[in-house]
C-alpha cells in the first residue's frame, strides 16, 4: 500500500504548548539533519528525503525542528528526533494517531513509541527494543563471502512466501493466516523485478533469503533476513549479510529484536557492529 500525499490530514498545524506541527517539504534540510544525527536509525528518512518521498511531517521546539515522522509506502512509520522532543511525547503521539495515515509498524526513541502505544485504540502484536547493527564493505568477514548470491527469481516466489510467512510468525506474531496472501505476492513480485531480494540456494529451492528495504546516498538498510529451519547451523545468513555488505558501495545498516540472541550472533560474525536502539511498535 502507498501512502501518498493525498493521504495526509493532519488536524492541528497550529502552535500548541510550545510545539509547531508542520508538512514535510522537498529539500527539507531540518529535517534531513535529524536523520544523519541518528545515524542508522535514519537511513531511511534520509534515502527519502533524497528521493523527494515527503509524507510526514516535522516537529519544531522553539522554532527548530526536534523531529519529523516520515510514513513509508510498505506501513512502515519511522520517527527521528532529539532529546527535546520527548518533552511533547504526548502532543506528538496525538498528531501521528490523527494524521490518519495508514501505518502498522513504527520506529523511534522509546518515549515517543511508547506515548503512541498508550493512547492508540489498537492492540499491540510487538512492542519491544530493537537493536542497530551497522558495517561497509571493509567489515565484511572476507571467509563468509560467496559468489554466488544471487537476485531472486521468479521461479523462486513460493518459497519466498513460506520464508515471509515463517518470519511474520516467529518476529512480529503474525500468524499466517492472518496475511493477505494478495498484498504478500505482490510484494515478492515488486522486489523480485526491482531486484531487491537477494538469495543463496538453488532456482526453486533456496535456502536463504534477505531483502533490501532502502538504497540510496544515505545507506542501505537490509531486512528479512531468513534461513529456513532444515538448512540452519551452516552460517548462510552470516553469509548472505557479508556478501551483500562486500558488494555495498555505502554503510549497510539493520535492526533485530534486543532479545534475538542468534540473529545478533549472526550479524556479528558477518562483520557488523552494533550501533543504537529504537522502540519497535506493531499494530495487530
Amino acid at each position: 500500500m502507498w501512502i501518498g500525499p493525498r493521504h495526509w490530514i493532519l488536524e492541528s498545524l497550529a502552535s500548541s504548548d510550545g510545539l509547531r506541527v508542520r508538512r514535510l517539504r522537498r529539500g527539507d534540510e531540518a529535517a534531513a539533519a535529524l536523520a544523519r544525527a541518528s545515524g542508522a536509525h535514519g537511513v531511511y528518512v534520509n534515502n527519502a528525503l533524497m528521493e523527494a518521498r515527503v509524507d510526514g511531517a516535522v516537529f519544531e521546539v522553539d522554532g527548530a525542528a526536534a523531529g519529523a515522522a516520515w510514513f513509508g509506502p510498505r506501513g512502515n512509520l519511522v520517527v527521528v528526533s532529539d532529546e527535546r522532543l520527548a518533552e511533547f511525547r504526548q502532543q506528538v503521539a496525538a498528531h501521528v494517531i490523527r494524521s490518519r495515515c495508514g501505518w502498522r509498524i513504527m520506529l523511534g526513541a522509546a518515549p515517543l513509541v511508547d506515548a503512541v502505544a498508550e493512547q492508540i485504540q489498537r492492540p499491540a502484536l510487538a512492542h519491544r527494543d530493537q537493536v542497530y547493527y551497522v558495517g561497509g564493505r571493509a567489515d565484511a568477514d572476507a571467509g563468509l563471502v560467496r559468489a554466488d548470491v544471487r537476485e531472486a527469481a521468479r521461479e523462486d516466489r513460493e518459497r519466498l512466501a513460506r520464508a515471509t510467512l515463517a518470519l511474520n510468525a516467529s518476529d512480529l506474531n503474525i500468524a499466517p493466516e492472518r496475511v493477505d496472501r494478495r498484498w504478500l505476492y505482490s510484494t515478492i513480485d515488486a522486489r523480485t523485478r526491482d531486484g531487491s531480494t537477494r538469495v543463496l540456494g538453488p532456482v526453486g529451492g533456496i535456502w536463504a533469503k534477505l531483502d533490501f528495504g532502502s538504497v540510496g546516498a544515505a545507506g542501505c538498510v537490509l531486512e528479512g533476513v531468513f534461513t529456513f529451519p532444515e538448512q540452519r547451523g551452516r552460517g548462510l545468513g552470516a553469509q548472505l549479510v557479508a556478501t551483500c555488505m562486500s558488494r555495498a558501495d555505502v554503510g549497510v545498516s539493520l535492526h533485530v529484536a534486543e532479545h534475538n540472541d542468534a540473529a545478533r550472533r549472526c550479524y556479528e560474525r558477518a562483520g557488523m557492529a552494533e550501533a543504537g536502539r529504537c522502540r519497535l511498535l506493531l499494530l495487530s
